[in-house]
């Protein structure tokens, strides 16, 4: 009986290897990298919660605070916050590698990101990132970018970022930067990248090669790297518009969604397309008012 007993172990024990050696062959044919240990745990259950949280513009004046609109103060609350709480901001590289590898994220991860691409988070949020030693993200709109690169006249209650603030903001390692069109983040009949009903899918699809397409173009070009996510406008996208923006390289897309975030190690070992759900950032609360809409739940 005994050795029956061992004789079925032993099978089992082989299947199970010839699983883990299938399994992590079909990740590297896809993937080009060799399946991590953590990842094959992860596939089986391992979690953990990102919240990220979305800014856009940050000024001192009090009567320009809204939906929007932050002050430095508060942004500077929301850090401390971060710190005494224990979190660790990750970057978009460190969630790529923990959903495709499983390489692991720090216990308590957050991401913060910033849509738009203001002057103000260069002057106010930048420097304040560096103080407490912490990372971003900057989705940037082109137009704007170009508008206010060169000699111009420029304001930090209006302007945007510049390129070479934009390369000195990335090569700190402080801020990844990323694509929000070039200038389709608009509100028109379109409403930033939804897709016309008098569109065919291939317009579509060669519009945002066009417009995204070229700002992922400029990115390469001033910054010297490639842009791995992209925002979407006023949170609007179609049915056929994640399967374009992988197309053309995207590994991350960041939504106004707000909810927190469920990654599993190893959940896309195929590259997919990460989905990030957001918590916009209003002027008006307390840090512990804004952090509770995911840390009550």
């Amino acid at each position: 009986m005994g050795n029956v007993k061992e004789n079925v172990i032993g099978v089992l024990s082989a299947i199970l290897l010839i699983a883990v050696m299938i399994g992590n062959t079909v990740f590297t044919a896809f993937t080009g990298r060799p399946m991590t240990e953590t990842a094959a745990a992860g596939i089986q259950g391992e979690q953990v919660q990102l919240p990220v949280l979305m800014y856009h513009h940050m000024l001192k004046e009090e009567s320009r605070h809204g939906s929007y609109v932050v002050s430095p103060e508060e942004f500077e609350r929301d850090l401390i916050y971060i710190k005494e709480k224990k979190y660790t901001t990750v970057t978009l590289k460190q969630v790529e590698e923990y959903v495709t590898l499983g390489t692991p994220l720090p216990e308590k991860p957050i991401l913060i990101t910033f849509d738009d691409g203001y002057e103000s988070t260069y002057a106010y949020a930048f420097p304040l990132l560096k103080k407490y030693n912490m990372t971003a993200v900057i989705s940037i709109i082109g137009k704007y970018t170009d508008l206010y690169s060169g000699d111009v006249t420029k304001s930090v209650s209006y302007a945007h970022a510049n390129w070479e603030e934009l390369k000195e903001m990335q090569d700190s390692g402080v801020f990844e930067v990323g694509n929000h069109t070039y200038e389709l983040h608009q509100v028109s009949n379109r409403k930033g990248i939804r897709k016309l009903e008098s569109e065919t899918d291939e317009q579509y699809r060669q519009l945002l090669f066009s417009d995204i397409g070229s700002l992922n173009n400029e990115i390469e070009q001033e910054l010297g790297t490639q842009a791995m996510v992209f925002a979407y406008p006023f949170g609007t996208f179609s049915k056929t518009t994640d399967d374009i923006l992988k197309e053309m390289g995207f590994q991350i897309v960041l939504t106004c969604e707000e909810k927190v975030n469920t990654l599993s190690a190893g959940m896309c070992p195929n590259g997919e397309l990460i989905r990030l759900r957001r918590f916009n950032r209003p002027s008006g609360l307390s840090s512990e008012r804004m952090f509770a809409k995911w840390e009550n739940k």
